[in-house]
C-alpha cells in the first residue's frame, strides 16, 4: 500500500492501545475504589467489552479511511510512474480506471488524462511543425541565395547594384541562419544539438562585413581584435546568430564613434559607443520586443534570441552599458549542452 494508507494503520493501531491502555487503568482504579477484588470476574468481563468494542470501531474506521484513500492511492502511483519528459497517461484512460476510483479522484484522473492528450498532441503538432519548416523555409532560402550568386556573376551590374544585390545576399544569410536558431530552439532541450569543430574567427569575420553593409554611408567605424583563436565543437549557426543580432543591435543604436569585435580564448566581445542603457533597460534587454529608445521604431527578438541561445548552448550572455557611453555585450563559451 501506499505511503498515506501505512501512516493510517499505524496511527489506527496506536490509537487502540492508547485508548485501551486508558481504559484498563479507569477500570482497575474505580474497581480498587469500591474495594473489589482487582482481577474480578465482572471487572474483567467489563474491561474486555470495552476493549473490543473499542477495537470493532476503530477497525471500523480504519476501513472507512482505507476506502477512502484508495482512490486516490491509485491516482498517484499512476502518476509517480510518469516520466515527466514524456508522462505516458495511457493508465488514466476511463476504460482502465477501476471501479473503486469514483467521486473527486475519478474527475482528478479524468481531468489529467484529458491535460495529458493535449500535451501529446501539443509535442506532436510541434515535431510536425519543426519538420515542415525545416524543409519548407529552406528551399525558398536556397532558391534566392543561389539566384543572387548567379546574378552576381554578371559583369554588367552597375556598382548601386552590386550594393543592393550585397544586402540581398546578406539579409538571405541572415534568415538561413535566424531560421536554424529558432528552429533548435523549437526542438526538445533532450534533442542532441548538431555540433561540429569550426574556427571562432571565421565566424567573426564573416558576421562583421554583414555589419559593414549595414554601416555603409554612415559616420561608425568597425574592427576587430583577435587576442585569441579559440575553435569549438559546437552548432556554428548558434554563434553566426548571437554574434549577427548583437552587430545589428549595435548597429542600429550607434550613430557615430566605433564598434569593436573583440575575441579572446574563451569570449567574443562585441563594445560599441552606441547611446547605452541605463539600470532598468538593462534589466529588460532580454524581453522580446523590448526597446530601450523611444525614438526607435518597434521593438526585435535580437537580444531575446541570443540570450536563449546562450542558455540552451551553455553560453552565458552578459550586458554591461553606460548611458551616453555605449553598451559591451560578451558572450562566454562553454561546453554546449549534450543530453545523456
Amino acid at each position: 500500500m501506499a505511503h498515506s494508507v501505512r501512516e493510517i494503520r499505524a496511527l489506527y493501531l496506536l490509537q487502540v492501545a492508547i485508548v485501551c491502555l486508558v481504559v484498563v487503568v479507569c477500570m482497575l482504579g474505580l474497581s480498587a475504589a469500591d474495594g473489589d477484588f482487582l482481577f474480578a470476574g465482572p471487572t474483567v468481563l467489563a474491561i474486555l467489552i470495552a476493549l473490543g468494542a473499542i477495537a470493532v470501531s476503530s477497525w471500523i474506521t480504519y476501513r472507512a479511511a482505507k476506502r477512502m484513500l484508495m482512490p486516490v492511492d491509485w491516482l498517484l502511483q499512476q502518476v509517480g510512474r510518469w516520466d515527466p519528459r514524456q508522462p505516458d497517461t495511457r493508465a488514466l484512460s476511463p476504460e482502465r480506471i477501476p471501479d473503486v476510483v469514483q467521486g473527486d479522484a475519478r474527475k482528478m484522473a479524468d481531468a489529467l488524462h484529458g491535460l495529458g492528450q493535449r500535451v501529446d498532441a501539443f509535442v506532436a503538432r510541434e515535431r510536425d511543425f519543426t519538420r515542415d519548416a525545416s524543409h519548407e523555409l529552406r528551399t525558398p532560402l536556397t532558391v534566392v541565395r543561389m539566384a543572387t550568386e548567379l546574378i552576381a556573376g554578371d559583369d554588367g551590374l552597375s556598382d548601386r547594384s552590386r550594393r543592393s544585390l550585397a544586402r540581398i545576399q546578406a539579409a538571405n544569410a541572415t534568415m538561413e541562419s535566424l531560421m536554424e536558431a529558432l528552429l533548435l530552439l523549437a526542438r526538445d532541450e533532450s534533442v542532441q544539438l548538431e555540433s561540429e569543430d569550426f574556427a571562432v574567427r571565421d565566424i567573426v569575420e564573416e558576421e562583421i562585413e554583414k555589419a559593414r553593409v549595414m554601416l555603409e554611408g554612415r559616420d561608425v567605424s568597425l574592427h576587430a581584435q583577435f587576442d585569441d583563436s579559440p575553435e569549438l565543437h559546437a552548432p556554428p549557426r548558434v554563434l553566426k546568430v548571437m554574434l549577427g543580432n548583437l552587430l545589428s543591435n549595435a548597429v542600429r543604436f550607434t550613430d557615430a564613434g566605433s564598434i569593436r569585435v573583440r575575441v579572446g580564448s574563451d569570449r567574443v566581445v562585441v563594445e560599441d559607443t552606441g547611446i547605452g542603457m541605463d539600470a532598468e533597460e538593462l534589466a529588460r534587454a532580454f524581453e522580446p520586443f523590448y526597446r530601450a529608445d523611444a525614438s526607435q521604431v518597434g521593438g526585435g527578438l535580437g537580444l531575446s534570441i541570443a540570450h536563449r541561445l546562450g542558455r540552451r548552448c551553455g553560453w552565458p550572455l552578459q550586458l554591461e552599458s553606460v548611458p551616453g557611453e555605449g553598451t559591451r555585450a560578451t558572450i562566454l563559451f562553454g561546453t554546449c549542452i549534450q543530453p545523456d
